[in-house]
């Protein structure tokens, strides 16, 4: 007599074939911490290596850089005592120079107070035809303190303001009496002339040659002091 026993439904043929993947290391702990410590080791002088080479570069290049510096001095220096040894054969040249640059400090510091008639005889020419007169005589001198009343102002003043460094005579024909009175108002508002003063006036001629003759004095101020070594003159007047 035999007895059947079921199957288990839960049970495949593949399940019931399939094998377990099992592993298991075999080998002693020392030996694998013998070969871990190798592989650090070998890892640690790569990197060892590497950076004595990146070292050994930078080395290179610095003392690369270095030694052309070191050639660029040289022969800097060598230009420099070439040059020296070249300046002596001019010397004569360089003295020159330098007594060229004194000669022309010397002349800035006597010649700083010129006065520069030339712009301001054109001033008063100028402002006589603008009135109808014609000039017929200017004479002027200059204080003795004219550096003085330059510089600091210490004479008189005129209707501008600035100090005076001389005087003007002024002689001249008018039509009549109004235009000699118009000039010296135009010249009271002069900054190169201050204090216009009448001296004199007298009527000459007759009929169509009618007119007067007058004499003015009047001021030479501070602002019309320049010149090649010191202010540099204006070009518009002294208006």
């Amino acid at each position: 007599m035999a007895t059947l026993t079921p199957v288990d439904p839960a049970s495949t043929p593949q399940r019931v074939n399939r094998l377990l993947t099992l592993s298991a290391s075999l080998l002693p702990e020392e030996i694998s911490l013998a070969r871990r410590a190798r592989r650090t080791r070998g890892w640690v002088i790569v990197i060892v290596l590497l950076v004595a080479m990146l070292l050994g570069g930078w080395f290179y290049l610095a003392n690369q850089d270095t030694q052309a510096a070191d050639a660029e001095l040289t022969n800097a220096t060598g230009e420099v005592t070439s040059l020296q040894r070249d300046q002596r054969d001019y010397a004569e040249v360089v003295d020159v120079q330098n007594d060229t640059q004194t000669l022309s400090k010397q002349l800035q510091a006597v010649m700083k107070n010129d006065l520069g008639w030339a712009r301001l005889i054109d001033t008063l020419n100028d402002t006589a035809a603008g009135a109808g007169l014609t000039l017929g005589g200017i004479n002027g001198s200059l204080t003795s303190d004219t550096a003085a009343a330059g510089e600091t102002g210490s004479t008189s003043t005129g209707t501008s303001g600035t100090a005076a460094v001389g005087t003007l005579v002024i002689t001249g024909h008018g039509p009549d009496k109004e235009a000699v009175a118009a000039y010296i108002e135009t010249l009271g508002k002069q900054t190169l002339v201050a204090n216009p003063f009448l001296t004199s006036i007298n009527q000459v001629g007759e009929g169509a040659d009618e007119g007067v003759d007058f004499s003015l004095d009047l001021d030479i101020t501070s602002a019309a002091l320049c010149g090649r070594f010191g202010d540099k003159c204006d070009t518009d007047g002294g208006n």
